[in-house]
């Protein structure tokens, strides 16, 4: 079997001004068991994380995803998430809201919806630059309002053995985009 490896194909008419925007890599975890948490304090969702290393400095992370969610009593009140980049130990909360008093910074969440049994699905989009060719980690972390239980991938705590009660997926996509 033949096989033809290249680092790049440019167009005939060349690259876009300002050069790159092309996928160099994708790497994806899907989420598909349940995870829940009580914790006040960002917690990281086990298994919503995915690994990358960059091939060049320069290079952007384009980040999507979604996180599917539910809460105590059917509330989809107060759960928060962040999306974190961990690099050589090093972690950080990026694509957070800026600061304003004492509220909480955070990537995405509800608050104020009470709906009998809601489960909610956010999407995440982020374009990040992590300037390195070390091994980059991303990761979803998540926190509940007291005295509350938040969900992930399923609905509320009564978590009826029926038709009707859906178990839901999560999942984070990350592609290396050269610059």
């Amino acid at each position: 079997m033949s096989q033809i490896k290249v680092n790049s194909i440019i167009p005939v008419s060349g690259v876009p001004t300002g050069g790159g925007g092309g996928i160099v890599q994708t790497k994806s975890t899907t989420k598909t068991d349940t995870f829940s948490t009580t914790s006040t304090s960002f917690t990281d969702v086990t298994g919503l994380s995915v690994i990358i290393t960059p091939t060049s400095s320069t290079s952007k992370i384009l980040i999507t995803g979604v996180v599917t969610f539910g809460g105590s009593d059917g509330e989809a009140y107060g759960y928060t998430f962040n999306l974190s980049r961990v690099i050589g130990g090093s972690e950080t909360d990026i694509c957070i809201a800026d600061a304003a008093g004492n509220r909480t910074r955070a990537t995405l969440g509800t608050q104020g919806f009470n709906n009998g049994d809601a489960t909610m699905g956010h999407s995440l989009n982020f374009l990040d630059s992590p300037s390195t060719t070390s091994q980059v980690t991303y990761k979803v972390r998540a926190r509940a309002e007291n005295p509350k239980t938040l969900y992930v991938n399923r609905g509320n705590e009564a978590d009826g053995d029926n038709a009707i009660t859906s178990r839901f997926v999560s999942t984070i996509t990350v592609m290396e985009v050269s610059a």
